[in-house]
This record gives C-alpha cells, sequence and structure tokens, in this order.
C-alpha cells in the first residue's frame, strides 16, 4: 500500500490546483480529529497531555487550511475525497471502540480515545514524509516536516499507554492496525479514483 500512497500523492503534487484540495482535506482531517478529542476525553477540563493533544491537532488544522489558501491565493472551500475521508475517521473511530469493548469488557473512553490516536499517528507517519518528499512548494514542505515532529513527539506514548492497558487481557495493537489499513485502503481507492479525475479536469481547463 505504501507504494500506492507515494505514487498518489506524486500525481496530486504535480498540479497546485489540486494539491490545494489535498491540503485542504488534510485540514478536514485534522479538524475531525480535534472535535473528537473535544467532545469525549475533553469534555470537561482535561489533563495537560489530552490538553496539549487537542491543541496540536486544532494547529495542524489551521496550518493545512492557512498552506492551502496560500498555495492557491484565495480562500479554499474544495476538497479532495472529502466523504470518504470522513467515513475512514469515523468508522475506524466507531469500529475501534466496538473492538475495545468486546476484548475487555468494558467500555473505556479513555481507551478508545488513545487506540484511535496510535493508529492514525502510524497512518499519519506513513502518509506524511511522504507527502512532505512529494510536493514542490516549500512552504509546504517546511511544515510539513514540522508537524511530523510534532506528531512522532508524543506517538511512543500513546502506544505505550495501549499496549499496557490491552496486555491486561493479552491483547495486542495488532488487530487495530488491520482494522485501520482496510479502512484506509478504501479511502485510498477513492482518492486515486478523485485524483486522475481532478488532473484530467484540470488538464482540460
Amino acid at each position: 500500500m505504501r507504494d500506492r500512497i507515494q505514487a498518489v500523492l506524486r500525481q496530486l503534487a504535480g498540479s497546485s490546483e489540486v494539491e490545494v484540495r489535498w491540503l485542504h482535506t488534510l485540514s478536514l482531517l485534522e479538524f475531525t480529529g480535534a472535535r473528537k478529542i473535544s467532545r469525549t476525553v475533553a469534555d470537561r477540563h482535561p489533563t495537560l497531555e489530552v490538553l496539549g493533544h487537542l491543541a496540536d491537532e486544532t494547529r495542524h488544522a489551521f496550518t493545512f487550511k492557512r498552506l492551502a489558501c496560500e498555495v492557491a491565493g484565495r480562500e479554499v472551500t474544495e476538497f479532495l475525497s472529502p466523504v470518504a475521508a470522513a467515513t475512514w475517521f469515523q468508522s475506524l473511530d466507531r469500529e475501534l471502540a466496538a473492538w475495545a469493548t468486546q476484548v475487555t469488557g468494558a467500555a473505556d473512553v479513555h481507551l478508545h480515545y488513545l487506540l484511535t490516536t496510535a493508529v492514525v499517528e502510524r497512518r499519519a507517519m506513513v502518509l506524511y514524509p511522504l507527502y512532505k518528499a512529494a510536493t514542490r512548494h516549500p512552504a509546504v514542505r517546511e511544515e510539513m516536516g514540522r508537524v511530523v515532529t510534532e506528531e512522532q513527539g508524543h506517538r511512543r506514548a500513546i502506544e505505550d499507554a495501549c499496549h499496557a492497558h490491552l496486555s491486561k487481557v493479552g491483547v495486542t495493537l495488532e488487530p487495530a492496525l488491520a482494522l485501520e489499513e482496510r479502512l484506509f485502503e478504501a479511502f485510498l481507492t477513492v482518492l486515486e479514483k478523485d485524483v486522475a479525475a481532478a488532473l484530467e479536469g484540470a488538464r482540460a481547463a
């Protein structure tokens, strides 16, 4: 799947018009993550760790939106595969919660948050460096480097917390990662088709 991701990112980065829509989709996904945090583990004043994560996700959403507008030279409203992107995130969050409840025997909002964060950040650590390498815009490349550093900063702590919870019931993180892989492939398939259509439209314009 890594090769498919790399290929589609190189394709969309070949057109600033299409890349703008991709940046806006990344902003949407980061915003969705921030909103999910604020509605669950941050519905009351949260821990320092959770508040820091919420701040990171919100800032990343702002950063990607700002970059989209800078590259476009205007306010951006268009996305790439927004329904498929939202479906990936929402389905992942929902199915991970159901899986965790089943294997642990109890619903645990904090564990659900940890699991979703862990697998989404695993995906980001594949997606974001590949996009950083693909983009032709120096400002985007520089910001992507910062985002990757921030994501790496707390990914290990989140994964360690997941392992600590799951080891109590003799379960690893692998089933959760396999679940994300299946759901992300569905998103990727739609993205590939939408990028091809967008590039064709840009050439015809």
